[in-house]
Formats: C-alpha cells, sequence, structure tokens
C-alpha cells in the first residue's frame, strides 16, 4: 500500500516542477513581463538621445537653453551642470568656464519627451565659431550626449 501513495505523489511532484520551470525565466516576448529586455530599453541609444539648443546662434554672454530630447523607451536623468566645447581643426577643446555655483537637481526626460531645460550661460569673452554643450560625458551607447550651436558677432 505504501507504493501505491508514493507514485501518485512523485508524479504530483513531477509535474509541479515541469510546471514551475516553463514559467520561469526572460519571457523576452511578452512586453509587460517584468524580466523582458530589449536594446531599446537596456539603455539610452545613440539615435535616441540628443540635445536642442535655443538658440542656435547666440552672441558672447548670452544665456542659452539646452533640453535633452529623447527618443528611447527609458527614462534618462541628468543634471543642471554643464560644460562647453569649441570646434578647433583637431576636433573638440573644452572651453574653461568661470567658476559658478551649480544647483544640484536631477532632471528626467521620460521615454518620447523633453526633460527640463539647462541654462546655459555664455562667458564674455568667447569669440565666433561652432560650439557645442556637453550635458553629459560618456553616456553608455550614445558617447558625449551634446547639442550645437554657433557664436555669432550679434
Amino acid at each position: 500500500m505504501a507504493s501505491v501513495v508514493r507514485r501518485p505523489l512523485v508524479l504530483t511532484l513531477a509535474l509541479a516542477m515541469s510546471v514551475g520551470l516553463t514559467s520561469c525565466g526572460d519571457d523576452s516576448s511578452d512586453p509587460t513581463s517584468a524580466t523582458a529586455s530589449s536594446p531599446t530599453t537596456s539603455a539610452p541609444t545613440g539615435g535616441g538621445l540628443t540635445v536642442a539648443i535655443e538658440p542656435s546662434e547666440a552672441t558672447a554672454g548670452s544665456t542659452l537653453e539646452a533640453s535633452v530630447e529623447n527618443g528611447t523607451a527609458k527614462e534618462f536623468t541628468y543634471g543642471a551642470a554643464y560644460e562647453i566645447d569649441r570646434a578647433v581643426a583637431e576636433g573638440w577643446e573644452l572651453v574653461e568656464l568661470p567658476s559658478r555655483p551649480v544647483i544640484e537637481i536631477g532632471y528626467v526626460a521620460p521615454p518620447g519627451e523633453s526633460g527640463a531645460a539647462v541654462e546655459v550661460e555664455l562667458p564674455d569673452d568667447l569669440e565666433r565659431g561652432l560650439y557645442r554643450v556637453v550635458i553629459a560625458r560618456d553616456v553608455p551607447d550614445v558617447g558625449d550626449l551634446v547639442g550645437e550651436f554657433e557664436v555669432t558677432d550679434g
């Protein structure tokens, strides 16, 4: 009689284990799955994050606004700090900015939307030429997150 009781128990346990194993793991085909992953959700892509500069032409000493536009499926967070690079024959050269206080805040660019604008104060001594605002350096899958603008005579 003991062997009769064990056989259904063993079959029940085997069945439960096989059902449990088939329901575990990464179901990437289900977009609502908490474990689903794809290249567009693991990190921002180069084509998906851009920086819009307003206005695109300015004079030295003026203020610009730089907004991150997020065309990815993942939220992107950035701060109020920025750097400015100047176009030179060899590529880009970092512009030394005057000392200034920078608030420690996290701006969010939700998927498919733009984030809050960063106010960019241009130094008074900038020469004419092509520049770029650097919102973040070495962003995974992007590199430097930048937006270009032109400094004119006015």
